[in-house]
């Protein structure tokens, strides 16, 4: 006989699995976003600066291993490289992580405004990590426990906001 109970305890089993596949999914996204941003710095930067293309991995190897010597271009190729990186994991999640068959509370013009406000907030919390911990672990040990700290923010603000489902009526299966 199977009680409500052991339902239930199923059913939270099969949501946990669920929401760990959805996050792995939503990691792999934002992991292909940072070569995004990466690239679109290097290349914002270069552009601005007037340097070719063609010394693309050089240019990276400078960024990786100097300090700014103008800073503002790299404020400005932060700025570009974040909205393109931001547009790209929205299309891959709304594509890929967060699809659905039932349809989504929110339009796609909405949602994409939502998707950048989850997104300011993830890049907030991770700014607010990093500035706790600087004073006693390496900033790029801090950067780590900040981007951690974001991508939950980040994934349970887009799963529960951005890409929420719309709702069934009650008994309905989907």
């Amino acid at each position: 006989m199977v009680t409500s109970q052991a339902v239930d305890s199923s059913a939270r089993q099969g949501y946990r699995s669920v929401g760990i596949v959805t996050y792995g999914k939503f990691l792999v996204v934002g992991l292909s976003g940072v070569i995004v941003n990466l690239a679109v710095f290097v290349l914002t930067v270069d552009s601005i600066s007037r340097t070719p293309p063609s010394n693309f991995y050089a240019s990276l190897l400078h960024f990786a291993s100097r300090t700014a010597a103008n800073p503002v271009l790299y404020f400005i190729g932060s700025a570009v490289a974040f909205a393109v990186a931001t547009l790209w994991n929205f299309t891959l999640n709304s594509l890929w992580t967060f699809r659905t068959d039932v349809g989504h509370r929110h339009s796609t013009t909405r949602r994409l405004g939502l998707y950048f406000g989850v997104s300011l907030g993830s890049l907030a919390v991770n700014e607010a990590v990093l500035l706790a911990t600087e004073a006693f672990i390496p900033p790029l040990i801090g950067q780590g426990f900040g981007i951690i700290a974001g991508s939950v923010v980040g994934f349970l603000g887009n799963s529960r906001f951005t890409f929420a489902e719309l709702e069934t009526a009650v008994g309905e299966q989907r």
